[in-house]
Parts: structure tokens; sequence; C-alpha cells
């Protein structure tokens, strides 16, 4: 039957196909006067086939396919050593001297939910009924995104033992693929540690990736002069590249 094939559809396909199919075939009904079908209690589906069906039905995308949607086309930077996801392009990035990224990053609050308690705000001149859910907290937006892993601050020893390790690691990576890149990033790359890592590393605080690789990339977050949002610097050797 007609329910039959549809049920095949539903699972076999994806809940997606199947709500296409159904919307034609309802919008055919209503045209042809006859009767739209439903979709019977007994048709099972899977868990993602339920949230399409249902977002669907509210005009909206389930969350898994927004963050498709957001993440198309997007340019990943992933650490060549432990691969991890360190940030994309979607967020303001700026080249520095041929050799670090620098990324403007923006503290945002993370599960607010406005509560009506109840009253009148208007009435009563100021919406003190209103009030956050306690269970929004304040994130960094790159490092909720990519689940950045903060092993805080860092003296100057701790700092050099690292440094040296992994601009080590990234010049026997072009010495292999790229020894014309070379000369360029160890000269610019000392220059940086020399001037400005090593000149303010106790206001530096270091993330890993979610892998807490600390022999890879560390994202290097400070806050510099006015600024209300902190940046956060990497080795652009350090990282390769590819779209989501």
């Amino acid at each position: 039957t007609w329910l039959e094939c549809m049920h095949v559809l539903m699972v076999r396909c994806g809940g997606i196909l199947a709500l296409l199919l159904l919307s034609f075939s309802m919008a055919m009904g209503v045209q042809g006067g006859g009767v739209c079908p439903t979709v019977h209690s007994s048709t099972v589906f899977s868990p993602l086939q339920e949230r399409s069906v249902h977002a669907g039905a509210a005009g909206i995308l389930p969350a898994s396919a927004t963050n498709l949607r957001l993440r198309g086309g997007m340019l990943i930077y992933k650490d060549t050593v432990s691969g991890d996801e360190m940030v994309s392009d979607s967020f303001p990035i700026e080249v520095i001297d041929d050799v670090m990224l620098k990324v403007t990053t923006t503290m945002v609050v993370k599960g607010a939910v406005k509560v009506n308690v109840g009253g009148n705000p208007s009435a009563e001149g100021g919406g003190e009924d209103e009030t956050v859910d306690d269970t929004a907290v304040k994130v960094n937006d790159v490092v909720d995104a990519f689940n950045l892993q903060s092993i805080g601050a860092m003296d100057k020893k701790g700092v050099l033992a690292w440094v040296k390790g992994y601009l080590k690691t990234i010049k026997e990576r072009l010495e292999k693929d790229d020894p014309d890149r070379l000369p360029v990033f160890q000269e610019k790359s000392q220059k940086w540690v020399k001037e400005v890592l090593l000149k303010s590393h106790e206001d530096f605080e270091f993330y890993t990736g979610p892998s807490f690789n600390t022999e890879g990339a560390l994202a290097m977050m400070i806050y510099e002069g006015e600024n209300i949002n902190p940046h956060v610097f990497l080795f652009k050797d350090g990282l390769g590249s590819e779209k989501a």
C-alpha cells in the first residue's frame, strides 16, 4: 500500500527525504480534494529520523543539520602533531609577520535562559522578575567550539622547554616537506618568541587541543592593551588546513 511504501522510505532513506515526499503528497491531497495520509503510531523511527520529522513539522532543522551547515565550506586548522582541530576561519584571523595566526575571540554566555518568575516587569519598572538561568556560564567562543583544554600559565622555563621542542618538530617537518619555507620560519618564529612570548609569558594562558597533547600546538591566549576580548596566537607552520 501507499503507507507501507512510505514506511519503507522512512526507514531506509531517512526522515528528511520521506518528509519531503510526505509534504508533497499532502499538498497534492489538499489541491485534489483528497485525504492527506497520516503516519501511524506503529511506525518505527530511528532517533535521527524522529528529530528530522519533528523538526520538519516545526519548520526548523535538527541540531545535527544545523552544525553541518555551519561547518560547510569552513577551513579547519589542525595541529600537525596531534591532529587536533584548533581553530577555523569562521573566527576573525590575522596573519602576523607571516608566521603567527592571531585569532580574535569573544567571551560569550552559554546556556543563558531568561525566566519570568511572575509579576509585571513593565509596570514595576525594569524587569526585576526576569532572571537568567543559574546554569549559564561564560565561555570563550574558540575554546568552547574546539574543546580546547587550559593548562594555565607557564613560567619562563616551562615556556622555553615547550617552544624549543615544538619549533624543532616544525623545523624537521619543513626540512622534509617545504625546505624553501624553513629559513623564513626559523627567523620569524624565533623573533616572535623573543619579542612577544618570552617578554609577556606571565600574561599568556596556554591551551592544548582536546587530546591534551602538550608536545604539539598550544593556543596561546592573552588580553592585549585595552581589548576586552582576548587574542589567541598559534604558529602558522605548525598547522595543517582542510575544508570542512
